[in-house]
């Protein structure tokens, strides 16, 4: 017969805690990053690969995390000029970039921001969105009320047949059949603002049911049905069910410059600009604020499994880029071969280690590599005589695990 299975996670090795909380534990810690008026962020699906763009300020990425950052060039020669950056979106691996700046065509990098192209239109763009692989693109713009599509990695552009907006956000699903689109007050086509879905890489789109407020900022899941909508002096509306019905979330009515979603949409992040970071692990039900400074908060963005936070500040003086990590949940359960330990595939820089004796230091690898399953890594345990404790250990200045038990 075998022992039944108990989870448990701790922050330091010997403190034992309930699963982690998303909210109570997010730190905001300062990265390297230069103050700018940090606009948009972007991130790869580990949250390894970052960019960043400043309204008129300097596109930047950096490949560890944020703990080393590079300007980018974005001419072929001469000196970077300050652009009115206003949009980034980023492939699931890092590598395809897109980015707008308002009264330029839009900028596209097929290796990371070390090198860059321009094609297409020339707008006044509020935003930009990618699928996973960087091939369909997405980027509205906020004076001329065009949506602007490609399929080919921003190579060719065309027009989307969507109406007239004065579009401020857009968010395109894992694989780029569906989008979302938001639009703000201040529109000159004598329009109520509101929310529009496309169901089939934007060939048509349709009116949602979101109430007539100033959008400035959506998310979505990774399957484009879990909807995060952030109102400028507003409230935050949630939908679960592509658009069709919206809710809003218990949030203080603030400006939201920006919101994240986790694939799975479960966790939620959104910046402030009264001061505060909000993230939720509730699908957006209950929220808590993230302990970071008080400062004018624009831009948030998130890795896959919503474990990894980037969120900048709009400041010239003091201004930055931060980041903050999670643990990442690890679970065990019974099997018919032994214990069953599994834990979200996003997650990287993590090994799992075993240790007969929790309150002794000898912990040492499982010699297993872990089995891609729905989207979690899993490792089978064969059955072992006693107690045995498994961890997750992430090596680096700041080490975090999860343990279980069995």
């Amino acid at each position: 017969m075998k022992k039944p299975c108990r989870f448990l996670a701790v922050t330091a090795l010997g403190t034992l805690l309930p699963a982690p909380d998303f909210g109570m534990a997010q730190n905001l810690v300062a990265t390297t990053a230069p103050a700018q008026n940090w606009v948009s962020l972007a991130t790869s699906a580990d949250g390894t690969r970052l960019a960043a763009v400043a309204s008129y300020g300097w596109l930047y990425v950096s490949t560890n995390s944020g703990a080393i950052w590079s300007a980018a060039k974005t001419v072929a020669n001469g000196p970077e000029p300050q652009r009115p950056w206003t949009g980034l979106a980023s492939s699931a691996d890092g590598s395809r970039l897109v980015a707008v700046a308002n009264f330029s065509p839009i900028y596209t990098s097929t290796d990371g921001g070390q090198s860059w192209n321009s094609s297409g239109p020339t707008g006044v763009w509020a935003s930009v969105a990618s699928s996973a692989d960087g091939m369909k693109l997405a980027a509205v713009d906020h004076e001329a009320g065009v949506i602007s599509l490609s399929s080919n990695g921003g190579i060719g552009w065309a027009a989307a047949n969507a109406p007239a907006r004065r579009w401020r956000s857009v968010a395109v699903s894992i694989d780029g059949t569906r989008l979302a689109a938001g639009t703000d007050f201040g529109t000159n086509y004598d329009q109520p603002p509101s929310i529009y879905t496309s169901t089939n890489s934007g060939e048509t789109w349709t009116l949602t049911s979101a109430p007539g407020l100033p959008w400035q900022t959506i998310a979505c899941s990774a399957d484009g049905t879990r909807l995060a909508a952030g109102v400028y002096g507003g409230s935050i509306y949630l939908s679960s069910d592509s658009g069709f019905t919206w809710n809003a979330a218990d949030v203080p009515n603030l400006r939201w410059g920006g919101i994240a979603s986790s694939a799975d949409g479960n966790r939620l992040a959104a910046a402030a600009w009264e001061g505060a970071v909000y993230v939720s692990s509730d699908y957006g039900r209950t929220w808590t604020k993230a302990n970071g400074p008080a400062a004018s908060w624009q831009t948030v963005a998130s890795s896959a499994d919503g474990l990894r936070l980037i969120a900048g500040v709009w400041n010239l003086s003091s201004g930055g880029i931060y980041t903050a990590d999670l643990p990442p949940v690890l679970n065990i359960a019974s099997s018919s071969e032994g214990a069953l330990i599994s834990w979200p595939a996003p997650a990287a820089g993590y090994t799992l280690e075993q240790n007969s004796d929790i309150a002794e230091p000898n912990w040492h690898a499982v010699p297993v590599m872990p089995t891609l399953v729905g989207g979690q890594n899993q490792i089978c345990i064969q059955s072992v005589n006693g107690m045995s404790s498994y961890r997750l250990r992430r090596t680096g200045p700041t080490q975090k695990h999860a343990i279980a038990q069995r």
